[in-house]
């Protein structure tokens, strides 16, 4: 097995793209993909998965990232051992980030790009999941930080929580509805309209809250459509087809305009909707709190 095979596997894993990739790696495109597949017939495994949206790591993919990734530091770690200087910080190091979809996460993305300035030897490892499966991936070593909703770490101690995007649940509705020239809007007031929800595996926190708050006020939530992501959620609002939940993180300012559609707080939501920083206060790796503390 060729090193250079697991730095370029490495380099386009962390880059989520060929493009990009052979960019940096100074090598034409063809000759990458030529030399992962190289990589993959050696393995008998397929490491990505081409999507039209881009490339994802197969769970093989994502295995095999970590071993070899550990492989290239034990070998920069052995090139430098008798080096004057230290070279604890002349291998790569990798940072596993999980991340809820459907929310504006700039503020996630400066935070990484301005930890790299003073880190360049960091390359990061992001993948938008489920808020389940980014607290599940959390405690089994799947990640080393997340993005979550603070909700979903109530009664797991282990897990450093630190408050990262102030987060509430609104409802959007169509531009001439009723609703929309109230500031504000309770429950009750929902008691006659119908919705669109995303899928439960989604957001099962929203689901739940959602139909136990109706429960709480007497009328069951009336679901007309459920739906995978926010956009297909707020496209249905748009043509009239019902109302739909959302968190005032997924709005980065531009969605009234985009759907022509109208957003609006609700009231009585004392739950904690904070999207936090997380991570495994038992996890060695070393720059963990350091980029969480930077924030």
């Amino acid at each position: 097995m060729k090193l250079s095979n697991l730095e370029y596997f490495v380099e386009v894993a962390t880059e989520g793209s060929f493009t990009k990739a052979s960019q940096k790696l100074f090598i034409s495109q063809p000759t990458l993909s030529r030399r992962i597949q190289e990589l993959e017939v050696e393995l008998g495994v397929e490491l990505f998965i081409r999507t039209n949206h881009g490339l994802v790591l197969s769970n093989a993919g994502e295995q095999f990232l970590t071993e070899a990734n550990d492989v290239l530091k034990q070998v920069e770690h052995l090139s430098h051992m008798f080096d004057q200087q230290e070279a604890s910080e002349k291998g790569t190091q990798l940072l596993r980030i999980g991340y809820l979809p459907n929310f504006n996460m700039r503020k996630m993305y400066d935070l990484l790009e301005h930890f790299k300035v003073d880190h360049p030897n960091i390359k990061f490892l992001l993948k938008q999941d489920t808020p389940m499966n980014l607290t599940d991936g959390l405690t089994n070593g799947q990640y080393d930080v997340v993005f979550n909703l603070a909700t979903y770490f109530q009664h797991n101690e282990p897990i450093e929580k630190i408050p990262f995007i102030q987060n509430r649940l609104q409802i959007a509705v169509p531009i001439h509805h009723p609703l929309s020239r109230k500031k504000q809007v309770d429950f009750a007031d929902l008691s006659q309209e119908t919705f669109i929800l995303l899928e439960r595996q989604q957001s099962p926190i929203v689901v739940d809250y959602v139909v136990s708050q109706f429960i709480h006020y007497g009328f069951n939530v009336k679901a007309n459509s459920y739906v995978k992501d926010l956009d297909a959620g707020l496209a249905k609002v748009s043509v009239g087809e019902g109302l739909a939940f959302l968190y005032s993180g997924m709005n980065d300012g531009s969605l009234e305009d985009k759907y022509h559609i109208k957003i609006i707080d609700l009231k009585n939501d004392d739950t904690d909707q904070t999207i936090v920083a997380a991570f495994d206060k038992e996890n060695k790796n070393e720059y963990l709190r350091e980029l969480v503390s930077d924030e």
